[in-house]
């Protein structure tokens, strides 16, 4: 389950990706963020994604369409992928791993990290 990778928090309100970054961050994760799905997709494609945590909706590119692109390629169609919407849940979305409805306890977003990738890495010890 657990895969070495980043998380990649994508959504377009900088005080939200900030808050989730620092969340993950503190709790041992390591990190990306982009700021629209196609942003998201350039991430994809650079770096190794352990989990895609999601806004759906968005300038540029929606996270619908985002993920739509996601499970398109073969090399991300097993990457999880967590909705986050402020909105109703999409009907008739499909391929995502979870849904975290905005705003959302901390407790909730662990909750499904852990069950999609797993505990964080080990922190590293700090030296005397």
């Amino acid at each position: 389950m657990a895969r070495a990778g980043s998380i990649l928090v994508v959504d377009d309100e900088l005080p939200i990706v900030d808050a989730l970054a620092d969340a993950l961050l503190w709790e041992g994760y390591p990190v990306l963020t982009a700021h629209n799905g196609q942003r998201a997709l350039e991430e994809l494609a650079r770096a190794e994604i352990s989990l895609v945590l999601l806004d759906c909706m968005m300038p540029v590119m929606d996270g619908l369409v985002a993920l739509q692109r996601i499970r398109a390629q073969p090399a991300w169609r097993v990457t999880p992928v967590v909705l986050m919407t402020a909105a109703s849940p999409p009907g008739g979305a499909s391929g995502w791993d979870g849904l975290l409805q905005k705003p959302f306890e901390v407790s909730a977003l662990f909750a499904l990290v852990y069950r999609l990738v797993g505990p964080p890495p080990p922190k590293a010890r700090e030296r005397p």
